[in-house]
């Protein structure tokens, strides 16, 4: 079988980026074992236009957002399933210095911050006593539908293999790739947080960053927003709610911990007045890096390896743009935004 490209995992990365090579007219075929505990099918899914404590704007937010939610919505009409929801995030502060924070930021901003004018109304289902501010737009992704979806159309049209990736059944010729009786022009790795042991591309500056969630039962909790108290009350999948999620660096084990499960009833005590029922516990590593910024683009020594990779926790908001960037670069040589470009890294990659 000859393609353009074959495509290493489809997570939020394999996805997008061979759903915009098909739409190209390209020849694809993905390589995936559908691993469920990949990082993108235990995510929240959260599109947050602002970030960190001091709630600056998202690095190109502007464009990611509105992008985002074209392409998830031209998605859903594709594969005829519900994939993308508008939504805000109630941040209930937990400090007086926390909400004179977000109000002096509402004001300068202009735009994604706003203060709540019926704190009231979460009296109900919540205790806290420095107020709420409301970050609006935001999105919700539904990445398991997401996946699950594409994944039934690639099997449909045979352009799925369903098995893990054997690096001793490729061979990299001068122009082309053989795999399994597959010849491609190039390889495309989106392989998640296995692109740190990839013996192409591991020697990039990378962080993996482990996160966990619980998934719980909230009956009354009203399903339309996202709750923030330092952790995240996220509408989930049947009526249940997500919660999370960590950020840890210096994990030592991948699986979820008793530590984890604690720290988050032990909050929600405290925090939510409503009776709930923890469901799931989850954990996945997350392809970061230490730039904060994705690996995009081709091998300098190896021309025919490419990466589409390490965008972190925030798959759901980078993965569309730049699909679509790096697909426009592979048909019709348009240029990568420099700070994702993989060239980027050419000394350490050319060693």
């Amino acid at each position: 079988m000859q393609v353009d490209y074959l495509i290493i995992g489809q997570g939020v990365c394999g996805t997008l980026l061979s759903r915009q090579l098909i739409r190209a007219g390209k020849k694809v075929m993905v390589v995936d074992n559908g691993n469920t505990s990949a990082a993108g099918r235990v995510a929240g899914g959260i599109i947050n236009p602002v970030t960190g404590k001091r709630l600056v704007r998202t690095w190109l937010i502007d464009e990611l957002l509105p992008f985002a939610l074209k392409e998830y919505t031209a998605i859903e009409q594709e594969l005829n399933t519900s994939i993308v929801a508008s939504t805000s995030i109630l941040d209930f502060h937990y400090t007086q210095d926390a909400n004179e924070l977000f109000n002096v930021n509402s004001e300068k901003d202009q735009g994604y911050l706003q203060k709540s004018t019926d704190d009231d109304r979460w009296n109900p289902y919540f205790r806290f006593n420095y107020g709420i501010g409301i970050i609006n737009p935001c999105l919700l992704v539904n990445i398991n539908a997401l996946l699950v979806s594409w994944r039934k159309l690639l099997i449909q049209k045979s352009k799925i293999l369903e098995e893990p990736f054997s690096t001793n059944d490729c061979k990299i010729l001068t122009d082309s790739i053989e795999y399994k009786g597959i010849v491609a022009d190039k390889i495309i790795f989106c392989d998640g947080a296995a692109g740190a042991d990839n013996p192409y591309f591991g020697m990039l500056p990378w962080s993996k960053d482990k996160g966990e969630a619980l998934i719980a039962a909230i009956p009354g909790l009203p399903g339309n927003t996202i709750y923030k108290q330092g952790i995240s009350i996220v509408p989930w999948q049947d009526e249940l709610f997500w919660i999370g999620a960590s950020h840890d660096w210096k994990y030592e084990t991948p699986y979820p911990t008793p530590s984890f499960r604690q720290a988050v009833t032990d909050q929600l005590d405290y925090w939510l007045k409503l009776p709930y029922e923890i469901q799931d516990h989850i954990a996945a590593i997350r392809p970061a890096n230490f730039d904060r910024k994705p690996f995009i683009g081709f091998h300098p020594v190896y021309t025919n390896i490419g990466i589409f990779n390490g965008m972190g926790g925030k798959g759901c908001s980078l993965a569309p743009y730049f699909a679509k960037q790096f697909c426009e670069y592979l048909t019709d040589g348009k240029q990568l935004t420099p700070e994702v470009d993989v060239k980027r890294y050419t000394k350490i990659l050319s060693r």
